[in-house]
């Protein structure tokens, strides 16, 4: 019998194509945006353009997107148990236009009033699982911006629109392929901030489809220093081309029955109240490492150039990178910085490997103790972004 959670990761193929309509819809975009820093042969690299690259998830070659040649991107899957997330970005030469796809940290949602006990507990032990009412596009997306991005600098939120045509065609994709057309909203969230290169233009696009028991999200954007309309083609074509790779599939539906298991034994370790919080504690961070170790394992130059590129940025445009991967930049009394997962109010690096802990106001020596950790071995760091 299949269960709920692998019934997501089946139907997950289908919500991804059909949001892959989002990145069309929004104001037409031209192709010839003004301003920036052309380079030394008078070419502006950072103006919008259609000329892209395939890359893949370096980590588990889960899927393939294409993204602009001579940009700077980062490609990674992320989730838990049978709850993937494919994450995009991609950073302009000059440093002042970002666009994305895909939030690592947003969870498939159930509906409380038809939860079983097992879903309750899923959604008690995992991060990418919450009990919670349909909310449409434009009251999820509306308070999704104001929570992610609200604390940039000079925020504001501009304009909600509603995308009555997506819906429509999305509903229609449902009928023509013989299901049930899914209740369904989008919505376009325009914004502004301030960066040290001066105001900031953003959008976010986002999707909810209601399924009845459960029901699921997609989101995408772009902030620049230049228009918006001239680079929602270059995110539509970053969108249309993201594929999950049928190796990934078959791997999945493969190992199905030990993620399975897995589930049943974190279930059990939750009974251990105490050693469960502690372990729990640590749960995302152990992910993020985890993800952050495989990229660099893999040795990828755009990798490198990336963060290379993020370090080159101002501190305003960074944050934002922070706030769409969820990530702190965190640094040490000499100034040596890493990147964290963003769920803790404290962290301790290890001075040996550059491994992290992290936890609440009170995690201190002791609570590395606890861990079964050696507190000379870790130094205390301090969030910068």
């Amino acid at each position: 019998m299949t269960s709920p959670i692998h019934r997501l990761l089946l139907r997950a193929s289908a919500v991804t194509a059909a949001a892959l309509l989002l990145a069309g819809c929004s104001a037409p975009g031209g192709t010839g945006g003004q301003g920036g820093i052309p380079n030394s042969g008078g070419v502006d690299t950072s103006a919008p353009t259609l000329e892209m690259v395939t890359v893949m998830d370096p980590v588990e070659n889960s899927f393939t997107v294409d993204v602009p040649v001579g940009w700077d991107s980062v490609a990674y899957a992320s989730g838990q148990f049978d709850v993937h997330r494919e994450v995009v970005s991609s950073v302009s030469p000059d440093g002042g236009t970002v666009l994305f796809l895909g939030d690592p940290k947003i969870p498939n949602y159930w509906n409380p009033d038809t939860a079983n006990p097992v879903t309750v507990d899923f959604a008690n032990l995992l991060d990418y699982m919450e009990l919670r009412h349909y909310t449409p596009a434009e009251t999820y997306f509306g308070d999704y911006t104001a929570l992610k991005f609200g604390e940039l600098p000079d925020f504001e939120l501009v304009a909600i629109e509603s995308l009555p045509e997506v819906v429509q065609s999305l509903q229609q994709q449902f009928v023509d392929a013989g299901y049930a057309a899914p209740e369904a909203h989008a919505a376009e969230v325009s914004f502004t901030y301030t960066a040290e290169r001066g105001p900031i233009n953003a959008v976010v696009i986002g999707l909810t489809i209601n399924y009845g028991d459960f029901w699921q999200v997609d989101v995408r954007g772009l902030s620049t220093d230049r228009t918006v309309a001239d680079y929602l083609p270059m995110l539509s074509a970053m969108a249309n081309s993201k594929q999950t790779t049928q190796e990934f599939l078959d791997r999945s539906a493969a190992n199905h029955a030990q993620i399975m298991e897995d589930i049943r034994l974190a279930t059990e370790a939750m009974t251990q109240q105490h050693y469960a919080n502690m372990a729990a504690i640590q749960a995302s961070a152990q992910r993020h490492q985890s993800r952050m170790e495989a990229i660099w394992a893999q040795g990828d130059a755009s990798m490198q150039s990336y963060y290379n590129r993020m370090e080159s940025m101002d501190n305003t445009q960074q944050s934002f990178l922070n706030y769409i991967n969820d990530e702190h930049t965190v640094a040490s009394p000499s100034g040596q910085t890493w990147q964290v997962d963003d769920g803790y109010d404290r962290y301790w690096v290890n001075q040996n490997d550059g491994s992290y802990v992290g936890g609440d106001i009170n995690f201190d020596d002791r609570t590395l103790l606890e861990l079964g950790l050696n507190p000379s071995d870790y130094q205390e760091v301090t969030v910068i972004r």
